[in-house]
């Protein structure tokens, strides 16, 4: 079902390392070796963590709204029973306490910016995967051989940079 496709995981972070171009095809590709090594050894290392930043970032903010959800749900509920049942007052106890766990959900929301984060780790992400490429095609900036290793450096810093800041 679509609405569960999206639903929270506990691991939200893949068990093996990912690769853009994988093992199998690069063979297919033998001058390009030395591009996908340095690619492997300056960009690669930066991707990965930048997508599991993003990849964790988006899972927790994503539990918070489940948390959010349920939890407006649940007081909701709690609160018609409340009224259903006068005499019963535990019943008004458990709704405050549900009430505090979403309004302190709320407060985590807001104060932790993981949505904000995601972004900024998933568009830094996309960034470094059309850097790859860009170095494999040898377009600008890295269509000078004697440049482009230093010219990858420094892209890879500079957006990394900017996928971090919040």
């Amino acid at each position: 079902m679509e609405l569960f496709r999206r639903f929270p995981t506990f691991q939200p972070l893949p068990r093996e390392q990912q690769q853009l171009v994988p093992p199998d095809k690069r063979m297919l590709y033998s001058a390009f070796s030395k591009d996908f090594e340095t690619l492997d050894r300056e960009l690669m290392p930066s991707f990965r963590e930048l997508d599991n930043e993003a990849l964790s970032g988006q899972n927790r903010y994503r539990w918070m709204y489940v948390i959010l959800i349920f939890g407006g749900a649940a007081v909701t509920v709690l609160g018609i029973f409340q009224l259903a049942f006068i005499t019963m007052s535990w019943i008004g106890i458990i709704e405050a306490i549900v009430a505090g766990v979403v309004a302190l959900a709320t407060i985590v929301l807001q104060t932790f910016k993981d949505h904000e984060r995601y972004l900024n780790a998933r568009l830094a992400t996309e960034r470094l995967r059309s850097e790859y490429f860009l170095f494999l095609g040898q377009c600008e900036p890295y269509a000078n051989e004697q440049e482009r290793t230093r010219n990858l450096i420094h892209s890879v810093a500079d957006i990394k940079a900017k996928g971090e800041s919040v």
